[in-house]
């Protein structure tokens, strides 16, 4: 499975990011909606610590709106505002809508069940992590973290040569929930 961000429009970026032009870091995708309480209350204030925590030239964290319910009270404008009001300075991705449903293009391809989801690549681009709901801070900061020692660890024993990237396929989700 090749994952892509389709996004109708970015925040917080000057340009559109791509999961292929971040290779090289770990990328922690924190797919929330901004009137689901457990996105609000857990998952935004963890992207914000890892996304001050760690450095950029091994993690990047993006934002991923996916809106399945709501739809008209959650547009790019209120977005805007509510990301400024959070202090959300991390890129932030306006999943694109979709015609055949109420899933977002990006949540219904990546078969994400809901937000607060978190999704973690490793510094090939491949998926390592696709998580419904909260993840406890310690495990989470100890998984990337591994993540970026592994790699790095690859880098030095490795002489810099690059490994293959390998998809893998993600599960589908009956439909979509707010875990809280």
């Amino acid at each position: 499975m090749s994952y892509e961000i389709y996004a109708s429009q970015w925040l917080n970026t000057a340009a559109p990011l791509s999961l292929a032009s971040l290779r090289g870091r770990v990328v922690v995708v924190t797919a929330f909606q901004m009137l689901c309480p457990g996105c609000v209350i857990n998952s935004l204030p963890q992207a914000k610590k890892l996304d001050t925590l760690f450095s950029r030239d091994d993690l990047r964290i993006i934002g991923l709106h996916s809106v399945f319910e709501h739809h008209e009270v959650m547009g790019p404008a209120a977005l805007q505002a509510f990301a400024h009001e959070y202090r959300l300075n991390f890129p932030i991705a306006i999943d694109q809508a979709c015609e055949s449903g109420p899933l977002p293009r990006t949540m219904k391809e990546w078969g994400l069940g809901g937000t607060p989801s978190t999704i973690i690549f490793d510094r090939d681009g491949n998926l390592a992590l696709k998580e419904l709901g909260h993840l406890d801070d310690l495990r989470l900061g100890a998984f990337v973290g591994q993540l970026i020692a592994q790699q790095a660890n690859r880098r030095d024993t490795n002489t810099g040569a690059a490994q293959a990237a390998v998809d893998q396929d993600g599960t589908q989700a009956c439909g979509p929930t707010c875990t809280y």
